[in-house]
């Protein structure tokens, strides 16, 4: 194995794989598997928009990267196959002793399925979240936003005008009127939110 050496102050000189973090850090990490689909356009529509429901399938600890670890797991438990994805809690603990009682804990509290000790009382129960990652579920509520909004002013221009228009040319301008409308407040937005330039020093 790939190993390096690691010098940090205070801390004795030593060799490390690669894989390890730096001595005197260890971490929390959780594995999450996913649910069987949801079933209904709107649970569906819900999945697609947030994330798919998931349940927590292990707690662990690890004085390496989470990968490493990962690939300990996939070779060891017959449940690695239910991985959906790995979460690293961003806590460092600076001694064994410490990480060991926040991870017996985080079992007791969240109750992971495939946790044996310091789980006793867990009758099978999972703990149930929404996994999305927070900029797709920002971009996905800014694309539904402006969906609406095109649709409001889309039938707003459409019962404006309706004497006007005729045929074809009522949903058709309406669609164009909107798109506009929709792209100047678009570009009005982005505008205020662009960080104005300071005027050179002379």
């Amino acid at each position: 194995m790939t190993s390096s050496t690691v010098r940090r102050p205070g801390f004795r000189t030593v060799s490390r794989p690669v894989s390890w973090a730096p001595p005197g850090e260890w971490r929390l990490y959780r594995a999450w598997g996913d649910l069987p689909r949801e079933s209904g356009w709107r649970r569906r529509f819900l999945a697609w928009l947030l994330g798919g429901w998931q349940q927590l399938l292990y707690i662990g600890i690890t004085e390496r990267a989470a990968v490493a670890r990962w690939a300990e797991h996939c070779g060891t438990k017959r449940w690695a196959p239910d991985i959906a994805c790995w979460e690293r809690d961003p806590r460092v603990w600076v001694s064994e002793a410490d990480v060991l009682a926040a991870e017996r804990a985080a079992i007791i509290r969240e109750r992971p399925v495939h946790n044996v000790v310091h789980n006793g009382n867990n009758p099978g129960a999972v703990r149930i979240r929404r996994h999305m990652p927070r900029h797709v579920v920002r971009a996905r509520l800014r694309l539904a936003g402006g969906s609406c909004v095109w649709l409001a002013l889309f039938s707003a221009v459409w019962l404006l005008c309706g004497d006007v228009w005729h045929g074809w040319d009522g949903p058709r301008n309406s669609a164009i009127a909107a798109t506009v409308a929709g792209g100047l407040m678009w570009w009005a937005r982005a505008r205020s939110r662009r960080p104005r330039r300071r005027g050179r020093r002379r």
